[in-house]
C-alpha cells in the first residue's frame, strides 16, 4: 500500500487527539521537566483542532510525496528521527523553559526538508531562496525570542534533521559529514 507510513502517522495523531479531548492529557516535551518517553510521544498531542488540522494535512501533502520516492522504510526512520531530534533542539535552545512543545511540526518540517533535498534538481533556485529564507526567519524568530505558543527551535531542528537523512539516503559525503556535526554539537550542547 502507497503511503501506509504517512497514512499510519495520521491515524495514531488522530485517535490519540481523540484520546486527549476525553482524558485532558498532554504529553510534551518540557525542559524544564523532562522525561525521555516525552520525546517518542510528544508529536501525537496537539494544543488545539486547529493545531492538528494543520499538521495533519502537511503530513499528508508532503509526507505521501517524499514516502513515494524514498519508500516507507526510510521515511519511518525520518519520521521518528526527526520527531527525536526536533525535541532535543527545543530543550537545547529553552533549556529552563515551563512551557511544552507538542504536535507534528517538527516532524513536517523534516519532511519539507526532506522534500526540498529531493527536489533541489528540479527547482535549484527555489531550493536556496526557499531553504535561505526559512533558516534565516527562523534563527530570527528564535534570537529575538518571538515564540508564543509555537516552537521554532522544534521546526528548525526537525528541518534540519529531514534534509540530512535525505542528503545521508542519496549517499552523499556532505550529507554524513553534516549529519556528524549536527548530531556531535547538538550531543555537545546537551551535556554541558
Amino acid at each position: 500500500m502507497k503511503g501506509k507510513v504517512t497514512l499510519t502517522f495520521f491515524t495514531v495523531t488522530f485517535f490519540v487527539f481523540l484520546y486527549q479531548l476525553q482524558t485532558g492529557v498532554l504529553v510534551g516535551v518540557t525542559p524544564s521537566d523532562l522525561h525521555l518517553v516525552d520525546f517518542a510521544l510528544y508529536a501525537f498531542f496537539h494544543s488545539s483542532s486547529t493545531h492538528l488540522a494543520f499538521n495533519l494535512a502537511a503530513l499528508l501533502f508532503f509526507g505521501y510525496m517524499l514516502e513515494e520516492k524514498v519508500g516507507s522504510e526510510k521515511l519511518l526512520v525520518l519520521f521518528v528521527t526527526t520527531m527525536i531530534f526536533a525535541g532535543i533542539v527545543y530543550t537545547v535552545i529553552y533549556p529552563f523553559s515551563a512551557r511544552a512543545c507538542v504536535g507534528l511540526s517538527g516532524v513536517v518540517f523534516g519532511v519539507i526538508g526532506g522534500n526540498l533535498v529531493l527536489y533541489k534538481g528540479k527547482y535549484k533556485n527555489y531550493f536556496l531562496l526557499s531553504t535561505l529564507s526559512y533558516m534565516g526567519v527562523t534563527v530570527f524568530l528564535i534570537y529575538i525570542d518571538l515564540v508564543g505558543t509555537i516552537a521554532h527551535a522544534a521546526h528548525l531542528g526537525g528541518f534540519l534533521m529531514g534534509a540530512l537523512l535525505i542528503l545521508c539516503y542519496e549517499k552523499r559525503s556532505e550529507g554524513y559529514l553534516l549529519m556528524g556535526l549536527t548530531i556531535g554539537s547538538t550531543a555537545y550542547l546537551v551535556g554541558s
